[in-house]
């Protein structure tokens, strides 16, 4: 083990010499105007610029100038987060400890990361601004509040670490007493979510023999979903921790005695709660449902072997005006690069007295925005007063391929699948498209689609309401009722999801309006917090309700008075 040692040393006496990381942050951005001078973007182009611009030439349209644009900064950015990222990292990990010093590679590395994820975001975007990929109407609004969550997610830390560095003494102290609970919850219910599905999921990797980094692949793409499902419950239980343990010791009443009120004592829990929550928000607006709603279609898409992801599969749909009806086994979760396709596809038209018209039977289909439908490997029936006259292959290529090339249907890939999709597991963005796409729809049909709109914005801030009501009976003046308030939290926790959940399917079911039922339970466990944190701030006995059954009081029974039994008729005396 003498080896290791001397790796460790070096390791240590390489992270002490001075001017290392500056250094290498010069040598980086050298690099990188080197590359600028050179022309890197001519050499060494963005895939996902290609890939639009080729689609572009493909659909027979303009390439947009923000593709070009980007087609020519894009890749300096990849070359920056490659390089540059993993660069300030190292000088953040020398420099931990010291927070003045630490500040400036933090705000580099998060404003460099925000910039990059923005920018490929953007490209994907601008090539599909006409039309998407599946043919839902684009929402640019959504889009770019999505680039604001990614620009808040990604450039909050520094933010974070200021207000830190900024702190008192004793803020500092509360704030790392509730952290390492937080954390520690945190880690320990995320390892305990992903080892319960694990247990769910091993058969199906073991039968497509999916490799270590598929699976991990696999759950890190869970992480937002898992963040915005356990982080209630984590700040929970660390609030509580927190609090308890600060009231056993006294330090509570220590706090006070120096001039602080209750608020400015429990500040650093609440700001930290509220920091978390916006996390939450930037994640559920997008990739958490996305992550939900993707996780059983890439479980099934990887046990049963098949190339692509699959989203939805036995699809029915039928499109009354145009009187076509469609049947889809598998939809695919993109149909961007031309090789995804729907398998096997069935349409059925029918004339205007209901007798079938024509049928088309096709192994596979594709969709573009421009030359609309493909249909791959199949057959054509065309009918006459009710019976098949004729049968038709597809028309053969020179490459071999049986084609047959209908442009002039009116239905979309997302018109077909958008039915069979639940509002559950769907994006704002994706939602927003929906309503866009089917607005004369029942509303019984969108009552769920709309309520689950209003839902990705409420359901984050759930975790403040739970923390409102959870910090005053975690403070306890004395080294009695700590237990008591507990038991209150984790009980008012359960009727919190259960008042949820009930008000959330009020909504789906349009018995309410949408944008109430979501909110609803937030405005009335807040309140009832800010009462519970007036009578905790003024140090008064928190309100406690009694159920009497009768008005009777309870007497107390005396024993008997023998010196007046004398007195009775009939007693005897001696």
């Amino acid at each position: 083990m003498k080896w290791l040692q001397r790796v460790i040393q070096a390791w240590q006496k390489a992270r002490e010499l001075p001017y290392l990381g500056r250094g290498s942050f010069a040598f980086t951005l050298l690099l990188l105007i080197l590359a600028i001078a050179l022309g890197w973007h001519r050499t060494h182009p963005d895939d996902e610029v290609g890939d639009a611009i080729q689609q572009a030439q493909q659909a027979q349209i303009s390439v947009p100038k923000g593709i070009l644009v980007l087609s020519s900064v894009l890749p300096y950015l990849n070359l920056w987060v490659s390089l540059g990222v993993p660069l300030l990292l190292f000088v953040i990990w020398r420099r931990w400890g010291d927070l003045r010093r630490l500040l400036l590679p933090v705000s580099i590395a998060s404003a460099s990361v925000a910039v990059w994820a923005v920018a490929s975001e953007l490209v994907e975007y601008i090539a599909h601004a006409h039309m998407t990929e599946m043919g839902e109407p684009p929402a640019p609004v959504a889009f770019a509040f999505k680039l604001i969550f990614i620009a808040l997610a990604l450039g909050s830390v520094p933010f974070a670490l200021r207000y830190y560095r900024k702190t008192s003494i004793l803020e500092r102290y509360t704030l790392r007493t509730f952290l390492h609970p937080l954390v520690f919850c945190f880690v320990s219910f995320c390892s305990l979510w992903i080892i319960m599905d694990l247990l769910d999921n091993l058969k199906d990797f073991q039968q497509a023999k999916s490799s270590l980094g598929e699976v991990l692949g696999f759950y890190l793409g869970l992480l937002p979903y898992i963040y915005v499902t356990v982080m209630p419950v984590a700040l929970l239980l660390a609030v509580l921790y927190a609090l308890t343990r600060m009231s056993r010791a006294n330090e509570i009443i220590s706090m006070l005695g120096v001039g602080l009120s209750l608020a400015q004592v429990l500040r650093p829990i609440f700001l930290t709660t509220a920091f978390i929550c916006l996390l939450s928000l930037a994640a559920n607006y997008y990739w958490a449902p996305r992550a939900e709603g993707n996780r059983k279609a890439v479980v099934r898409a990887m046990s049963e072997r098949a190339a692509d992801s699959i989203m939805a599969s036995a699809i029915m749909f039928r499109d009354e005006q145009t009187r076509r009806t469609w049947y889809v086994a598998t939809f695919p979760f993109s149909l961007r690069s031309g090789r995804e396709r729907m398998h096997g596809v069935q349409i059925r038209e029918e004339n205007a007295d209901g007798t079938p018209s024509r049928t088309i039977l096709a192994s596979s289909a594709g969709w573009t925005p421009r030359g609309g439908w493909r249909f791959y490997d199949g057959s054509e029936m065309i009918y006459q007063n009710g019976s098949v006259a004729m049968i038709r292959p597809f028309p053969a290529r020179k490459d071999g391929q049986t084609i047959l090339e209908v442009p002039g249907i009116e239905e979309t890939p997302w018109s077909i699948v958008s039915y069979a999709l639940r509002a559950d597991f769907m994006s704002v963005p994706e939602i927003v498209s929906y309503l866009h796409a089917h607005p004369k729809a029942a509303d019984e049909k969108l009552a769920p689609f709309r309520t689950h709109f209003w839902h990705r914005f409420a359901l984050p801030w759930q975790a403040l309401a739970l923390v409102l009501v959870a910090a005053p009976l975690g403070v306890a003046y004395s080294r009695r009722g700590s237990v008591g308030g507990i038991a209150a939290s984790v009980f008012i926790f359960f009727i919190f999801m259960f008042v949820n959940n009930l008000f959330l399917n009020l909504g789906k079911g349009g018995h309410l309006p949408s944008w109430l039922t979501v909110w609803m339970p937030h405005l009335l466990f807040g309140a009832l917090g800010l009462v519970l944190f007036h009578y905790r701030s003024q140090n008064r006995d928190l309100p406690r309700f009694q159920f009497k059954l009768s008005k009777l009081k309870p007497r107390v029974a005396r024993p008997r008075n023998r010196s007046g039994d004398a007195s009775l008729p009939g007693a005897s005396t001696t």
